[in-house]
């Protein structure tokens, strides 16, 4: 008999932070991601009272399994908080995803800071229940089965690929069609016919938005001439932590002229976590930057918005996306044409007149996909 599959938005529905999704299967309750947003400078989570007050489930304790696609912190900034929630619930994510998510939420907050040891060690013990997954793996967890695919975009970002009876459904996270600097892109499911994809869709209703895929190649090869040609030492300011990583990759495959590469603490600390699962960052010309700005020209990359050096040298802010585009999204859905796809994680249409995903995919015959763009607060079934 087919089990009822039912799929709620807790938060990243049409807008894009504190990604978090709810899906039953049967009755195996599991949450999808769970991260926060910024709005106005105010941190928001999910909304799990709306959650408690459908006829799902009474209690947070009735959660059996999290699953954590990656390690940004709207997709795992709140799982801790989740946990102490959710007793009986296990987390599963990829080894390189958990040693980033340590780092982003126990890291950051309490080494070298003065914290409550009993909060410290809360979070500790919360840390170490998680559990670890290769890609390519199965589990049955009985009402189902989960596959785990690579997803592209970050270092250990996974899709899932849940299969009940014989309905699949494939759980995207953030994706990416092409390799970056330090992972291939993702790992479509082959041979296997998607009843519903829940896709992320950063720019599902940004159709003229084409991501510049030399974009973080012009800043590193712009940055490297700068230095190298003898002006004055440049500071790199980056946004997001693994994009910086990424940076210092492509700064040290095209560096052949040895110019010194000074690192802050931050971006150093979770580029050597990931170096001890393997994955190779650094070189010889790489150095930490001190408490004195080096006399010689050098470059200086830094996730500090309030860094001491500011007016000390030219600064420039280097980012780039990692997301999918339009097309992007085009093309995997085209390779995978689902029955269903239940957008989220979406980005405000830039005008009323822009075609969406589902307008642009509608052109073409051989489509069978009916689009959903889900709501918070909104129970699908699937």
């Amino acid at each position: 008999m087919q089990q009822d599959i039912i799929f709620i938005p807790l938060g990243g529905g049409q807008r894009v932070g504190a990604s978090c999704y709810y899906l039953k299967v049967g009755d195996a309750n599991i949450i999808l991601d769970a991260g926060i947003g910024i709005d106005d400078g105010l941190e928001f989570g999910p909304d799990f009272h709306f959650l408690i007050r459908t006829p799902f489930i009474q209690s947070m304790a009735q959660i059996n399994n999290i699953f954590i696609s990656h390690a940004h912190m709207d997709h795992v900034g709140y799982l801790l908080k989740l946990m102490k929630e959710t007793v009986h619930a296990n987390v599963y994510m990829t080894e390189i995803t958990r040693v980033l998510s340590e780092y982003q939420l126990y890291d950051r907050l309490f080494i070298g800071k003065e914290q409550d040891e009993n909060i410290r060690l809360a979070a500790r013990s919360l840390l170490e229940q998680i559990a670890t997954v290769s890609f390519m793996q199965t589990i049955d967890f009985g009402r189902y089965k989960a596959t785990f695919y690579p997803a592209g975009h970050i270092p250990g970002a996974m899709m899932i690929l849940f299969e009940t009876g014989k309905k699949r459904i494939l759980y995207t996270g953030d994706y990416s069609l092409n390799h970056t600097a330090l992972t291939q892109g993702c790992m479509i499911p082959k041979d296997i016919k998607i009843d519903t994809v829940i896709i992320c869709g950063l720019h599902a209703k940004h159709p003229d938005y084409i991501k510049k895929a030399d974009a973080m190649y012009k800043q590193a090869g712009f940055v490297l001439h700068y230095v190298g040609g003898g002006h004055q030492s440049l500071m790199c300011q980056i946004p997001q932590l693994s994009k910086g990583i990424e940076f210092i990759k492509k700064l040290n495959d095209w560096n052949k002229s040895g110019i010194p590469i000074y690192i802050d603490q931050s971006i150093m600390n979770m580029v050597i976590k990931m170096e001890k699962l393997s994955v190779p960052v650094l070189n010889k010309y790489n150095r930490v930057m001190g408490d004195e700005k080096p006399l010689m020209p050098h470059i200086y990359l830094t996730s500090d918005k309030n860094t001491k050096w500011i007016g000390k040298y030219r600064s420039i802010k280097v980012d780039f996306s990692l997301h999918e585009d339009f097309n992007e999204m085009k093309q995997f859905l085209k390779k995978i044409n689902p029955r269903q796809a239940i957008v989220v994680h979406c980005g405000k249409e830039n005008s009323v007149f822009d075609d969406t995903i589902e307008q642009e995919m509608m052109k073409d015959v051989d489509c069978r996909t009916q689009f959903t763009f889900a709501d918070e607060e909104e129970v699908y079934r699937l």
